[in-house]
């Protein structure tokens, strides 16, 4: 049986942006960071910065990044990683020949296509999209998807987390983390599942993600969480949110920039702090609405911004996490369709390594069950276009062309569906979710709409799919980890 990372791999990537045009905006990126610089609001940060060569002002928090320190520090940084499955079966390389999808996270909302209304998320939503996530084949990863109404705010995260980790074998992504000690906690709560925090240094079974603030600046809490994963060799997954004509140039040139300088200064510091700590250079870059000023993250431009920041990350040798799926559609539907389509089919053909995005709309601020299951449809059929070509003499198949010969001619077949190299070949389509059965055979069966259908398969999985559990002492540990936390 293949490993599940084949499931992901693809043919050699293409590329877009020319070699001269990588070239000036990286170094217009480390022109802003000489000059300009960027402010950094961790101590933690700054010091390990200073101590690496950086000119830090702690009156502001800017900090300075002399020629060459900035590469000679994100050099540091592996080229190659190896995001870890509870189990090696689930083990995803990072070697620029895969591209994997996620599970997004922070949802406040919840649609409910039956009336057709939101209500707010609760735990038992991340207890439900961890078991969908874990059945979904083309889900690689999973990211609690929502934030639990229904608990206190100081254990969203290590509850989420928990709950995660219980369910699925599958690596696991935080995404909410915003303080230094929940990332501890996190490290803890994985160091108790693979035995230590050693063996977490090798086969870490989460990562993180760590957003910048355009323009320019390191958020204190989060860049504290960032050093904390660093010390503990969690990959992090830096993103940035650059918004053309907001927080960054109303051009993709100049908002690249910006956020080539915020990620090359965050990867910068986790290095002067913990030299050879996993990073991944993430973008999930977009323009405003120029008529409201709202953020379009499903957008052309915002598309193409992501496929050029990967391209930045490739010319850094970071892997790269830019962008993925994410409608800015408010209800799953032809918006959501067409939005993510278009992004999976990108993100599979330049060789987007990991891509987050599965079930979320508006921006990622709610949950859909029916868009798990057409997320899940969209990014399978994107990675069936993306799949590597063998040309040989087995599949070009000319012997057979020859004896099949030309339809109508009878003294030959006429037709390949008689041979048996087709029925086995055959079982290797691409088989999708959505209907291609006739019409008449459709209606007998209700005529049952895609969201029906969404629907019913997400109830089918929740009712029929068990998932390989935790331990149940280790998953008793992380409990009392949270409890931990609750009292704290």
């Amino acid at each position: 049986m293949a490993a599940f990372a084949d499931t992901f791999r693809l043919r050699e990537p293409v590329q877009i942006l020319k070699e001269q045009d990588k070239k000036m905006i990286h170094e217009a990126a480390l022109d802003v960071m000489a000059s300009v610089g960027v402010r950094i609001h961790s101590k933690v940060a700054r010091s390990s910065l200073r101590k690496a060569g950086a000119a830090v002002d702690e009156n502001t928090g800017i900090v300075r990044f002399p020629p060459g320190l900035v590469m000679s520090l994100v050099s540091k940084a592996p080229p190659r990683a190896v995001l870890a499955g509870r189990e090696k079966e689930f083990d995803l390389p990072l070697d620029g020949r895969h591209c994997y999808y996620t599970t997004d996270g922070c949802g406040i909302a919840v649609w409910d296509q039956k009336s057709r209304t939101r209500r707010l998320s609760v735990m038992q939503d991340i207890k439900n999209t961890a078991i969908i996530g874990d059945y979904l084949p083309y889900c690689s990863i999973y990211e609690p998807m929502v934030v639990p109404s229904d608990i206190p705010e100081k254990i969203h995260v290590v509850s989420a987390m928990k709950e995660a980790f219980d369910t699925t074998r599958k690596h696991v992504h935080s995404e909410s983390t915003t303080t230094p000690e929940e990332a501890r906690l996190q490290v803890k709560m994985a160091s108790e599942i693979v035995g230590s925090v050693e063996e977490l240094k090798k086969r870490p079974i989460m990562s993180a993600m760590v957003c910048t603030m355009s323009p320019l600046t390191l958020d204190g809490n989060a860049t504290d969480a960032a050093m904390v994963w660093a010390e503990n060799f969690v990959p992090v997954c830096i993103t940035g949110m650059a918004m053309m004509g907001v927080s960054g140039p109303a051009t993709i040139p100049g908002d690249l920039v910006v956020n080539h300088a915020e990620t090359l200064a965050l990867t910068a510091a986790m290095q002067a702090h913990s030299a050879g700590a996993p990073v991944m250079y993430g973008s999930v870059l977009s323009n405003m609405d120029p008529r409201t000023g709202a953020i379009r993250l499903g957008s052309a431009e915002a598309l193409m911004l992501c496929v050029y920041a990967h391209e930045m990350a490739k010319y850094v040798h970071m892997p790269s996490a830019c962008g993925g799926i994410g409608s800015n559609a408010k209800i799953p539907g032809p918006q959501s369709a067409l939005e993510n389509s278009s992004m999976a089919m990108a993100g599979v053909f330049i060789g987007q390594e990991v891509n987050n995005g599965i079930g979320m709309l508006d921006c990622s601020t709610v949950l859909s069950y029916e868009q798990m299951i057409i997320d899940n449809e969209t990014v399978g059929r994107a990675l069936a276009c993306g799949r590597e070509l063998r040309v040989d003499k087995e599949t070009i198949h000319l012997d057979m062309i020859k004896e099949v010969g030309i339809l109508g001619m009878g003294q030959k077949k006429g037709s390949y569906l008689g041979e048996r190299a087709t029925m086995m070949e055959a079982k290797q389509f691409y088989q999708s979710f959505f209907t291609s059965e006739p019409y008449e055979q459709w209606e007998s069966k209700g005529k049952k709409d895609d969201l029906t259908l969404a629907k019913e398969k997400a109830d089918w999985i929740l009712e029929n799919h068990r998932p390989v559990r935790l331990d149940n002492g280790v998953s008793s540990m992380l409990g009392r980890i949270v409890k931990e936390a609750a009292k704290a």
